[in-house]
């Protein structure tokens, strides 16, 4: 952790500490060497001259400095494509048991790669099966930068490298000169984007069938995380599922049950 030399130990712990008590983030051992060179250029946005003097911004400020923090640790890397676990379940059992016009949200959607890759994974599964089942997609992040880049729906063949290539060509118009990829309309209209804080009210979203939630949970203490959980299953409807990482363990709440389906782990509301 070669940019934290220049950090006093004392103001890195009390930084740990404030992220803790104010967001209810826990930062995982393993994740704690990207910390500070995720955190670093917001010390000069804010002209704070230490991470113990961003730690006291946090514990008396609300708003942007709290906001900004939360989305530089909880950013994920914008890859394509689901995990292999999460698109044999929804391929094998949960997309063909959803209502048509069922509500989809997929949250920490990037800057709207994992978004767009459920999109192509519904599109595949619609072409298949011969069917349109017309579903409502919503892909949210904490990041306005992020979602204006997804809706925008524009990406560099650097960002498409790691997008299937069967998808590339059947879901991307190449721009020769720029080389940027442009996202065709039959996947793009098919998605809604919003910021999205998870620690805040999110029952404006209204109730959905199908709650995506990748591995952004396992920076939250516990107790946030069963807040945040408890939110998706009060927004799921009847029977609604909630898919999340594949090593991703979850708190039980009231109303949510863990299914272990042939096809898949899964969670379910019901009431």
């Amino acid at each position: 952790m070669s940019s934290a030399v220049s950090h006093k130990i004392d103001d890195y712990e009390s930084l740990l500490v404030a992220l803790q008590n104010v967001l209810g983030v826990v930062v995982p051992d393993e994740r704690r060497v990207h910390l500070v060179e995720r955190i670093e250029p917001l010390l000069s946005v804010h002209k704070l001259d230490s991470l113990a003097l961003l730690a006291e911004k946090l514990r008396s400020e609300e708003g942007e400095i709290r906001a900004d923090v939360l989305d530089v640790i909880s950013q994920r890397q914008a890859n394509w494509g689901v995990n292999p676990e999460t698109k044999d379940v929804l391929h094998n059992y949960i997309l063909a048991q959803l209502p048509e016009k069922a509500r989809i949200w997929i949250v920490g959607c990037g800057q709207g790669q994992l978004a767009y890759s459920v999109a192509m994974e519904i599109a595949g599964f619609e072409r298949k099966n011969g069917e349109a089942k017309n579903f409502e997609l919503l892909g949210t992040e904490l990041s306005r930068d992020d979602i204006r880049q997804a809706e925008e729906a524009t990406y560099s063949s650097q960002q498409l490298m790691t997008l299937n290539g069967e998808y590339r060509n059947s879901f991307i118009i190449m721009d020769g000169k720029s080389e940027n990829g442009q996202l065709k309309n039959t996947i793009r209209q098919s998605v809604h984007f919003s910021v999205c804080d998870l620690t805040s009210s999110t029952q404006a979203m209204g109730q959905m069938d199908l709650i995506i939630c990748p591995e952004i949970l396992v920076y939250f203490s516990n107790g946030v995380k069963t807040a945040i959980i408890q939110q998706f299953t009060d927004q799921l409807k009847s029977g609604g599922i909630l898919l999340t990482g594949h090593n991703q363990s979850i708190p039980m709440v009231q109303g949510l049950e863990r299914v272990e389906h042939p096809e898949g782990v899964f969670y379910r509301q019901k009431s």
